[in-house]
């Protein structure tokens, strides 16, 4: 019931989607989301050996670790709310896969039984998209050099 290790992956897209993998030791895996932010990876990264061989069930004692770790961040210090929240979304999603429950049981049970649903996806003309710090750029796969291309704020 331990943590073994934490990994990311970025996915370019509107804006950075940063995406948390969490594996036990018990070969359950649990992913979470964070909102982009310059260095989240690498501040996800430097986390990592807080968790690693904790138990992922005590998650309010982990989180609470975590932001004790950046309680120093001063001006960056929404970042690590960031890589927070997305580790705390991957334990979470471990916890109800080990229950065999969903989680929505875990957060007191169904609060609706139907949801009405709009889907964006910011394609064709419409695209934007922006960096971590952000700023404009053209996606790579919209770009006929097939790169990124940033772009910097106008003052």
């Amino acid at each position: 019931m331990r943590i073994r290790d934490i990994q990311t992956a970025v996915i370019e897209a509107n804006y950075d989607w940063t995406i948390v993998k969490v594996l036990t030791d018990e070969g359950i895996v649990g992913y979470g989301e964070c909102f982009f932010a310059p260095g989240l990876t690498r501040l996800i990264h430097e986390l990592k050996p807080l968790l690693l061989g904790q138990d992922f069930r005590d998650i309010d004692r982990l989180c609470r670790l975590l932001r004790e770790a950046g309680v120093t961040a001063g001006p960056v210090g929404g970042t690590i709310f960031h890589a927070i929240a997305g580790i705390e979304t991957a334990l979470w999603d471990i916890v109800g896969k080990w229950l065999n429950v969903p989680l929505f049981q875990l957060f007191g049970g169904a609060f609706r039984r139907r949801i009405r649903l709009y889907a964006d996806c910011h394609a064709a003309e419409g695209l934007s998209s922006l960096s971590s710090l952000c700023t404009p750029r053209i996606p790579w796969w919209m770009s006929e050099t097939g790169e990124t291309q940033h772009f910097t704020k106008s003052t």
